[in-house]
Order: structure tokens, then C-alpha cells, then sequence
């Protein structure tokens, strides 16, 4: 045989040989595992899922439709569902025990949730100015005229009943003294009291504010103009969640910080109005009104403010709600992006 045949030979047995080798290699059950948990990879890369509870809703919530409808979220590989749940309460026991890993919420009952041990952190805020608004009856003209009066709150020691109090110190009452306050839950029902005579003045969101209006309620004063630092609703992960998917903790911030700034825009004001009108019910005139008084307040890059949670906990502290020391470092995850 000469040195051509040879060469033919040698030739045929290694390509048998690898295609013996590449059969065995599709047959072998270890091969097959390789596949699957390369399979596994391309799942888990095309996105994660968040669940998100929202204790209210209300036009501050426009970063996060903004997020939702123009695909901020999807561009980061994020499915984020919200749900609609009866208070801050029922958010933040969801929170804890990671049926929601995101919910919105005010930072005082948070601040003594972490404080008693809950594995929560505030990753962000939709918001850095109050957005409450102090109402009354028509024969109340000043914060003097309230002594020996009705106030109604939501409930004693929660984020809105703290703001209430500071209010009324800051404008020379003793909360336990000079006023009388009482428990009125919500802010539909805060305004009943104060429609029915039940109490002389109450503080209020939007788009609640509106309605007080309406009603024939004063609007005594505005929050912000007084509480200059200060987080509303903020943003607050569950603990497990962000050692677990720290990455995903993340992109749902960035991508919250985009839907803001698209909606800071004022190109899109008319877009933005009529996000608020579809996502709220809202006619197009309150739907103006209350984009109007939430677009100043909105948090840059969801952007937390320190000196608000900072404020919050001192606060808090003054109430007699939170009895041990805690910092803003223990109560504040960085998700924001770099």
C-alpha cells in the first residue's frame, strides 16, 4: 500500500473515531446536564419578576407608570406587577414576609419596623418633598382657632399621624393638650370627619385634596412649605430579596429614576396628564392640578434624601414610637445608579 492509501486510511479511522466520540457525547447523561443548566442560565438572564405592592394610589405614583408604559422596565429585562393593597400596614407585613419584594410607603413605620428587627432597607424614593396638605372647616382661619378642638388623624404612631403632630407643634399647639385628636383611618374617611363636623381640621393627600376642595374645605397649609426635607413614598425591599438579587434591586431603581425624568420633561406634560387620567380615572382638570403639585416633589434618580429619613427617625423618636437608636445607614440599601 503506498504512502497516499496510508495517509486514506489514518484519515477515515479518526473521523470515525469522532464521530463515534460526538454520538457518545449526545448520549451521555452528564452532557445532557451541561445542557440543561446552560438552559437554566438563558432562563434566568431573560429577566426577573417583582412583585410590588402599592398601599394607595395617587399621581405620586407617576415614575412608576411612566416605567411601566414606556418599557423602562422591560428594557432591563423586569416584569414588575403591582398590587393594590388595603394600607401601609398590610404593604409592609407583604414586605416582610416577601409576598412583595418592593412596596411604597411613608419612612416612620418602616424606621420602627427596623428598629424591632425586620429585614427591610429603603432603596429609593418616588418623592422627596411631604405630600400632605393641612385642611379645615371654613370657620377655622388660623392654627389658634384650633384649641379645644377636633383633630382627626389616620393612626396614633403611623407616618401620618407624626407629621400631624409635628405640624401642630411647629404652629404652637400641644398636640395632647391643647387639641383633641381622634382616629379617622384613611384619607376618604379622614375627610368625612372634618365634612360631618366630627373634627375641625385633618391632613390629606392627593388625589383626596381635590375632593376637600370640592367639599367646601379650607386648605390651611401645604406640608413642604414648612417640612423642607423629607421622603414620601418611598421605596422599601425586602431584605432577602437584595442580598439574594441585588442586581435586579437595581435596575428596578434606574429604571424608576428614567420614568421620572421622562416625566419631569415638559415636552410630555400633556402625556404625563393623560397617564394620570388613564391610570387614575381622573378628569382632565384634576388630573392637571394634581401632576402640577406632584411634578416639584418628584426625586431626581430616586434619589433618597438622608436628611429626610434622618428627620424621620428624630421624629419618630420624639413621639415615643421608637425607643432604640438607629441610623440612616441601617435603614438605607444604595441602589442607586452610580
Amino acid at each position: 500500500m503506498n504512502r497516499f492509501s496510508n495517509r486514506a486510511c489514518m484519515s477515515l479511522v479518526a473521523f470515525f473515531l469522532l464521530v463515534v466520540t460526538v454520538l457518545s457525547g449526545c448520549n451521555n447523561p452528564n452532557n445532557a446536564e451541561s445542557q440543561n443548566e446552560a438552559k437554566e442560565v438563558s432562563v434566568e438572564n431573560k429577566g426577573a419578576t417583582i412583585q410590588m405592592g402599592l398601599p394607595s394610589s395617587n399621581a405620586s405614583y407617576l415614575p412608576l407608570f411612566v416605567a411601566d408604559k414606556k418599557g423602562f422596565f422591560q428594557d432591563r429585562n423586569l416584569k414588575v406587577k403591582f398590587t393594590k393593597v388595603q394600607g401601609g400596614v398590610t404593604a409592609i407585613r407583604g414586605l416582610q414576609t416577601n409576598d412583595f419584594q418592593v412596596i411604597s410607603s411613608l419612612p416612620e413605620s418602616v424606621i420602627t419596623g427596623v428598629a424591632q428587627g425586620a429585614d427591610v432597607k429603603m432603596i429609593g424614593t418616588l418623592d422627596d418633598q411631604s405630600m400632605y396638605s393641612i385642611y379645615t372647616t371654613q370657620d377655622i382661619n388660623s392654627p389658634e382657632d384650633l384649641r379645644g378642638e377636633v383633630v382627626a388623624t389616620n393612626r396614633t404612631g403611623n407616618g401620618t399621624d407624626i407629621q400631624l403632630r409635628w405640624w401642630l407643634k411647629k404652629n404652637g399647639l400641644d398636640p395632647d393638650k391643647d387639641v383633641r385628636i381622634i382616629e379617622a383611618g384613611e384619607n376618604s374617611t379622614r375627610l368625612q370627619s372634618l365634612i360631618t363636623g366630627q373634627a375641625k381640621l385633618t391632613i390629606l393627600s392627593q388625589p383626596t385634596d381635590l375632593k376637600a376642595e370640592t367639599s367646601g374645605m379650607k386648605k390651611l397649609a401645604v406640608m413642604r412649605d414648612e417640612l423642607k426635607t423629607y421622603n414620601h413614598n418611598m421605596l422599601m425591599a425586602n431584605g432577602d430579596f437584595l442580598k439574594k438579587q441585588p442586581e435586579v434591586a437595581k435596575a428596578f431603581v434606574e429604571a424608576i429614576g428614567e420614568g421620572t425624568e421622562y416625566a419631569k420633561n415638559p415636552d410630555n406634560r400633556e402625556e404625563m396628564v393623560q397617564l394620570i387620567i388613564d391610570e387614575l380615572q381622573m378628569e382632565k382638570q384634576d388630573a392637571e392640578k394634581s401632576f402640577d403639585f406632584v411634578l416639584p416633589a418628584l426625586a431626581d434618580k430616586a434619589k433618597i434624601n438622608r436628611e429626610g429619613v434622618q428627620w424621620a427617625i428624630d421624629t419618630t423618636k420624639e413621639t415615643g414610637m421608637l425607643k432604640e437608636d438607629i441610623s440612616t445607614d441601617q435603614l438605607i440599601y444604595d441602589a442607586s445608579p452610580k
